[in-house]
C-alpha cells in the first residue's frame, strides 16, 4: 500500500493521468533505500569520482561467478550515500556459500580499486565498503570456519546476531590465535582486492563507458549494464526510452 501510494504521488507530480510501471519502481526505491536528494549540489569532480566508484562495484559484480544480479547503478544521492549499486538476489537468501562470500568481498573492493586506477586517489567514500568487507571477512574466519589454517572453530561468541556481521563479540582465544585471525582476515581482503584489480584492469573500456553513461543519465538499470558488458549498448535507445517514460500518460493541465 505504501509503495502504491508513493507511486501515485510521483505520477501526480509528473502530471500523469495514470500510474506507470516506472513510477512504481521509483516508489520501490524510495521505500527501500530512502528519498533521492536531487537538490544536493554535487560538483563535477564528485560526480566523476562517484561514477567510477559505482562502476567499479557494478563491473566486478557482473564479472564474478557468484554475485547477485545488478539491479541498478546510480550517482543520484540517496540517504547518506552519493551513489549506489544495488544487487538483488533472484530468490530469498537464507545462507551464503564461501565462494559467494569471496566474490562479495571482491565486489566491495571494486569501488575503491576503480578510484585508485581511474582517479589516481582514494576517497573517504570507500569507508563503508571497507568496513563491510572487514566485518564479512572476520565473520568468515571467526564464525563460519571458512579458512583452512584456523579450521572449523567458532572463535567469536556473538550475541543478538541479526545477520552476517551483526552482534557483539566475546573473545575466547589466545593472543597468538588473535594474530592468526588478523592475518587470515587480511589475506581474504588482499585476495579480494587483487581480484577486483584484475577484473577492472581487464575491463577498462567498459569501466570508462559505464562511467560516462552514468554522468549523462545518472541511473543505469539492469538492462543497461548488461548491454554495456556484452557490447550491445546503444545510448540513443536509452535516450528514447527515457523520453517515452517521461511522456507516458502525461496530461495537459486545464
Amino acid at each position: 500500500m505504501n509503495i502504491l501510494n508513493e507511486a501515485a504521488l510521483l505520477a501526480a507530480r509528473k502530471g500523469r493521468g495514470a500510474v506507470t510501471g516506472h513510477d512504481t519502481l521509483e516508489a520501490c526505491d524510495k521505500v527501500r533505500y530512502g528519498k533521492e536528494r536531487k537538490s544536493l549540489e554535487m560538483g563535477e569532480k564528485d560526480k566523476f569520482h562517484t561514477a567510477y566508484h559505482e562502476s567499479g562495484h557494478a563491473i566486478v559484480g557482473l564479472v564474478v561467478d557468484h554475485a547477485d544480479p545488478v539491479e541498478k547503478v546510480t550517482i543520484i544521492p540517496r540517504g547518506m550515500s552519493l551513489g549506489a549499486t544495488y544487487f538483488v538476489p533472484e530468490t530469498n537468501r537464507l545462507s551464503y556459500w564461501r565462494k559467494e562470500l569471496i566474490d562479495r568481498l571482491a565486489v566491495l573492493m571494486g569501488g575503491r580499486v576503480a578510484e585508485d586506477i581511474f582517479v589516481g586517489d582514494i576517497s573517504s567514500g570507500a569507508q563503508m565498503d571497507i568496513s563491510q568487507a572487514t566485518e564479512l571477512a572476520r565473520s568468515m574466519v571467526c564464525q563460519w570456519g571458512m579458512t583452512e589454517s584456523l579450521g572449523p572453530v567458532a572463535y567469536d561468541e556473538r550475541t543478538d546476531s541479526t545477520g552476517y556481521g551483526a552482534g557483539q563479540n566475546s573473545k575466547n582465544y589466545s593472543d597468538e590465535t588473535a594474530k592468526n585471525i588478523d592475518k587470515e582476515v587480511r589475506n581474504l581482503l588482499d585476495q579480494a582486492n587483487k581480484e577486483a584489480v584484475k577484473i577492472i584492469t581487464e575491463n577498462k573500456d567498459k569501466m570508462v563507458l559505464m562511467s560516462e553513461m552514468l554522468l549523462e543519465f545518472e541511473v543505469l538499470d539492469k538492462e543497461d549494464v548488461v548491454a554495456i558488458m556484452d557490447g550491445s549498448w546503444d545510448p540513443e535507445y536509452k535516450r528514447k526510452k527515457l523520453k517515452d517514460l517521461t511522456e507516458a500518460h502525461r496530461t495537459m493541465p486545464p
